[in-house]
């Protein structure tokens, strides 16, 4: 019985002009079936030699809490002098505004040579954000509580964002509400949100949850979501910082911190923050715990990210923000230098054994290793080697 193949000869036909195929010997469509994506371009030695980037390098989250002029500066005061002395510091030292989670999700967005630092504001008090009454008889930012001093500092030097991230209480039994105002609490989240800065969990009541059970983490965490979700919908909380650094005792209680649920409201953190003590490693290093390979820094680890702590009196003691600029003035090759392409991690070769290869493909990055030492190059330039 003869078959009519008439149908499948149409199907053919239709094939070749959709792939463009109008021969098997074609040269074009071989072309087209064969095109791979173009690697990325690495960076040249005039940037490496100029900019030294080292995206495996250390990052400080610093945390603060309150802002009033008539305290003195010590571990939970900073004066909205000594505020704009910081930021001041920080920009003239290199460094570069970032919130926590584009640490965390690994999305800094930094310009070549600088250093990404996360600023951190604690208990949502109202010497943080605070509105007053203009002489035009309109509400407007106080310029000298710490949102205010950040937002003339940007109109100052545009080239440093407005960035932050704001660990909320919410307005829960006896506690004040949020930033302590409570006719401009949605106001005030909502102009957080729209210049950039973060809002985070900072659990519902600020308790010690070291003794606390997984049902009574969830309820903290949960509620301040809710909480927070109500005033704005836009409220993303997936950093949460735990009060006092109290770290939960049992391992199930920890599990908690970081996913849960209570009463419908479901989370997962991608970080829990601790109290305050060394800088954090980059994203991109391995999860090691020898202060031989890291200098000392804290291992990276997002659900035990450790901050630094703003504190004159005691300069000259590791842990504070004193103690640690000076320490990366005089050891600037432990810094995280962005290399100021997202799609690049270029990271020295003497910090290759730290590096964790299969986040950055998984990332869909490619890690390029340089070093000045020659490598084999008579010129004495930078030798590179590219691991896609």
């Amino acid at each position: 019985m003869r078959r009519n193949i008439a149908p499948l000869f149409l199907v053919f036909v239709s094939l070749m002009a959709l792939f463009g195929l109008s021969g098997c010997g074609s040269k074009k469509s071989h072309a087209i079936l064969s095109q791979t994506p173009a690697p990325p371009k690495l960076l040249s030695e005039v940037d490496l030699k100029l900019y030294k980037p080292n995206e495996a390098g250390a990052i400080m989250i610093v945390m603060y809490h309150e802002f009033n002029p008539s305290k003195p500066n010590g571990p939970m005061n900073r004066t909205p002098d000594q505020f704009r002395k910081d930021l001041e510091t920080f920009y003239k030292e290199g460094y570069y505004p970032v919130n926590v989670s584009d640490i965390v999700d690994d999305t800094m967005n930094v310009p070549a040579g600088k250093t990404p630092i996360a600023l951190t504001f604690d208990d949502s008090r109202r010497s943080q954000f605070n509105v007053i009454i203009g002489a035009n008889g309109t509400p407007q930012i106080d310029p000298n509580c710490a949102v205010g001093i950040m937002e003339t500092f940007h109109q100052q030097h545009p080239d440093w964002p407005t960035k932050g991230t704001f660990f909320c209480l919410p307005e829960e039994g006896p506690f004040p509400p949020t930033f302590y105002q409570r006719d401009y609490v949605a106001d005030k989240i909502e102009t957080l949100l729209k210049h950039g800065y973060e809002i985070a969990n900072h659990t519902s009541t600020h308790p010690s949850m070291r003794d606390y059970t997984p049902a009574q983490i969830e309820w903290q965490i949960a509620q301040s979501i809710r909480d927070f979700k109500a005033i704005n919908p836009n409220v993303n909380m997936q950093c949460l910082a735990l009060p006092y650094g109290n770290v939960p005792t049992s391992p199930e209680a920890q599990k908690a911190l970081i996913s849960g649920e209570n009463n419908g409201t479901s989370y997962h953190m991608h970080a829990v923050l601790l109290a305050a003590w060394r800088p954090v490693m980059s994203p991109i290093t391995k999860i090691l715990h020898s202060k031989e390979i890291y200098g000392g820094m804290a291992p990276y680890n997002p659900y035990r990210l450790e901050r630094v702590l703003p504190n004159p009196k005691q300069a000259n003691v590791c842990g504070t923000l004193e103690y640690w600029l000076k320490f990366f003035q005089q050891n600037p090759q432990m810094r995280y230098v962005s290399d100021g392409d997202p799609n690049i991690v270029a990271v020295p070769k003497d910090y290759q054994s730290i590096v964790n290869v299969a986040k950055i493909k998984a990332e869909g990055k490619v890690l390029q290793l340089y070093s000045f030492n020659g490598g084999g190059n008579s010129s004495g330039g930078a030798s590179t080697l590219n691991v896609q």
